[in-house]
């Protein structure tokens, strides 16, 4: 029994002392400053929220938007998503319904609380992956040309010969 206890204590002052070694590692990395101030996008509300203020589909650009009102009290919309659609109709009493992908492509966030969304002022996001709030959206800026966070650019289709007889 005696040996029992001894090694249950060398266990614990093992994982001690690797608990107290560990902890000022952890702590130097989240205490390195940063430039940037952080802001966290918040999570998109759940369909007919009541902080929702708007929703439209967009044809020109084929997404659908939704505005909301994080704090809940009336005013001015802060913070905007949109989604791709897959698929745009008008049901049988004139309203338009759009099927959307699950998680929104872009985010927007009134920063500067003007009740705008504002090109320059770091207030748009884009989560290439679409894949939700989970720390990998990129800022982006539509007015900064050569940004390209979408990865490869899709080239068009290569006509082919195959099939087909050339006479002379």
């Amino acid at each position: 029994m005696r040996r029992l206890m001894r090694s249950a204590c060398w266990v614990f002052l093992a994982w001690a002392a690797f608990v107290m070694t560990d902890y000022p590692a952890r702590a130097s990395a989240d205490a390195i400053p940063s430039n940037d101030p952080v802001f966290n996008l918040p999570q998109e509300p759940d369909e007919f929220d009541r902080r929702e203020v708007e929703a439209y589909y967009d044809w020109r650009n084929n997404l659908f938007f939704r505005l909301f009102n994080i704090s809940g009290v009336e005013g001015k919309a802060n913070f905007m998503t949109a989604r791709r659609t897959y698929k745009v109709s008008v049901n049988q009493y004139g309203y338009e319904v759009a099927v959307t992908f699950a998680n929104p492509l872009f985010y927007w966030l009134d920063r500067n609380g003007n009740g705008e969304f504002e090109p320059g002022q770091d207030e748009m996001w884009i989560d290439i992956e679409e894949d939700g709030v989970n720390g990998n959206e990129k800022l982006y800026d539509p007015m900064v040309r050569d940004d390209s966070p979408r990865g490869p650019v899709p080239a068009p289709p290569v006509p082919s010969l195959r099939g087909t007889e050339r006479s002379m």
